[in-house]
């Protein structure tokens, strides 16, 4: 029941830094719809035998997902802004109550405890056969009665149980959606934070392929009406770089055909860069100019050079743009590339981590952060790149998906990232 409701949990939002209710809502139904979909895949996938059809299979995913990658920006571009403040309501109802258990019958009762069937002949030569009858008919009514008694208590119980889950529900319903109706009115005042939350809530919905996993803060610096976005990317390792999958008949085994790692170099530029115009994009075109003015964009992966301990990100690209110069800007025409080049960004020498830039922009605390937790060092006149303040990005998922999707994730993105040789 409570998968059909998703509803987010209040107490498992306590532990999400600075996420708004709205926010929350938005994230658990994109990773439920993510789940979905990979499980669909899975069973697909689980149907095939035959090594032959599942080399097939495995190249057809393959090619979905470089496909996708290559068209990051002009599927988001053709289906628009997905998030309205209407959309972000819950006015999904309660489901009624249904007593699922069967109700008893005596007629069945009676043939379980062999009541015999009333002979007026048999009885009158045998008084014994209808005190036998009667016996059996008192035994019948009474376990009859004991088990509607039952039925009976059991029923009020469960209902009892579904209207306090009910009172529950509706009472979380209606404070989110005074969290959203409270959000909106913040939003359109120009409150920093609601501006921030509700440019994490369209920016979540940005599509990608499922293997591409951003997660995306954002900054608001009211004064200049700067909005910077922060993303951490999908780390550079964790991609998928298979094109296809050979069946080897003789060998009875399924080889992966892999981009060289040139191509697969261009391959990741061209996804980084859709990433950062779609998300510039998406601002420009979700808050109205008397909010935003300028959008700024730092791209961030893991830094494997750097001791876990740290836990830093390194920059790997970074612009800023005005909204005057952006839309001038061919998004759809004009490759990404040259898009990016246009609007003089910044992308570091590799794109695994291992070489970092400094960010054009420098994004402040957002209000409720802790200033201790910044870099001193990391001014606007330092060259010490940022390091990754924790609360800076929103992947800390709730209790419930992580349960729902942790099992899951492992299972089947190990097949598309292609880390093993040989698949299953």
């Amino acid at each position: 029941m409570k998968e059909k409701i998703q509803q987010p949990d209040q107490a498992d939002l306590e532990e999400i830094l600075l996420e708004t209710l709205p926010e929350a809502y938005v994230r658990a139904q994109k990773e439920r719809s993510r789940q979905e979909r990979m499980e669909k895949v899975q069973q697909e996938r689980k149907k095939l035998d035959d090594l032959k059809q599942l080399a097939e299979f495995e190249s057809t995913q393959a090619e979905l997902f470089i496909e996708g990658c290559k068209n990051i920006l002009r599927d988001n571009l053709a289906a628009g802004p997905k998030a309205d403040w209407a959309s972000l309501y819950n006015d999904m109802p309660y489901p009624p109550f249904v007593f699922k258990s069967t109700t008893p019958r005596y007629n069945q009762i009676a043939r379980e405890i062999g009541v015999p069937p009333k002979s007026t002949f048999s009885e009158l030569l045998s008084p014994a056969v209808k005190k036998e009858r009667l016996q059996k008919e008192n035994d019948a009514k009474n376990a009859y009665t004991l088990l509607l008694k039952q039925y009976e208590e059991e029923k009020e119980a469960q209902r009892a149980a579904h209207e306090k889950e009910r009172t529950v529900y509706l009472n979380t319903q209606s404070e989110y959606n005074s969290a959203v109706e409270q959000l909106q009115l913040d939003y359109e005042k120009g409150h920093p934070a609601a501006i921030q939350s509700y440019a994490r809530i369209v920016l979540k919905e940005i599509t990608m392929p499922d293997p591409v996993t951003v997660y995306f803060d954002a900054v608001y610096q009211p004064s200049e009406k700067l909005l910077v976005v922060d993303a951490l990317l999908p780390s550079y390792y964790d991609l998928p770089r298979t094109v296809s999958y050979q069946y080897n008949k003789k060998a009875g085994e399924i080889a992966p055909i892999k981009m060289s790692d040139q191509e697969f170099d261009v391959f990741c530029l061209d996804i980084i860069q859709q990433i950062a115009l779609i998300a510039i994009d998406t601002i420009f075109k979700a808050i109205p100019a008397r909010h935003v003015q300028w959008v700024g964009f730092n791209g961030l992966v893991e830094n494997d050079k750097i001791e876990e301990t740290l836990d830093t990100k390194s920059c790997i690209i970074t612009c800023k743009a005005s909204r005057n110069d952006f839309a001038a800007l061919d998004l759809a025409q004009n490759s990404p590339g040259e898009n990016f080049s246009k609007l003089n960004g910044l992308l570091a020498k590799s794109l695994s981590g291992d070489d970092t830039i400094q960010s054009i922009v420098i994004i402040e605390p957002a209000p409720g952060r802790d200033k201790a937790d910044r870099d001193t060092d990391n001014s606007k006149t330092g060259t010490k790149p940022p390091e990754y303040k924790p609360g800076e990005f929103k992947q800390v998922t709730t209790k419930i998906v992580e349960e729902m999707l942790e099992d899951l994730e492992k299972n089947l993105l190990k097949s598309v990232r292609d880390k093993d040789d040989m698949l299953h």
